[in-house]
């Protein structure tokens, strides 16, 4: 992506991060997060409030910072998500009872083989002894 945004010198060009920062802040406000994570005039400067040269250590420590600036702290899980997507585990899912899971594996730590496809474990289902509140170890390997 910097080589993308960068000159020839190596130096952050500001004018194509922001266009970046459009463009990839576009996928939250498409699912309705965007007035958390979508891009504002302000995105820019939250991600480098001072500095006038940005190199590339300087923009992989930013990316990389914990916390990230607010507009991009979602790329990870899009990372995360895109890493899983056709992760397969031969396993049921405890609640909508499919015979395998593609994507994340949600397993509880309370209860005995109690273990969450995606979805469910998205949508909050829970069923016998096992409860929402309990933890839950997420899997994206087999």
């Amino acid at each position: 992506v910097f080589s993308q945004i960068s000159d020839s010198n190596g130096l952050l060009i500001f004018s194509k991060f922001d266009q970046f920062l459009k463009e990839v802040l576009k996928l939250p406000t498409a699912v309705f997060e965007g007035p958390s994570f979508g891009y504002t005039e302000h995105s820019l400067r939250s991600c480098f409030p001072q500095q006038k040269k940005i190199t590339l250590n300087m923009f992989l420590d930013t990316l990389m910072a914990d916390p990230p600036p607010q507009c991009l702290v979602w790329l990870p899980l899009v990372h995360r998500l895109a890493h899983v997507e056709n992760v397969f585990h031969p396993v049921e899912c405890s609640y909508c009872r499919c015979e395998s899971m593609m994507g994340f594996r949600y397993r509880c730590q309370q209860c005995h083989n109690y273990q969450l496809c995606q979805s469910c474990f998205w949508r909050g289902h829970a069923s016998g002894p096992h409860s929402n509140q309990h933890q839950m170890k997420e899997h994206s390997s087999w």
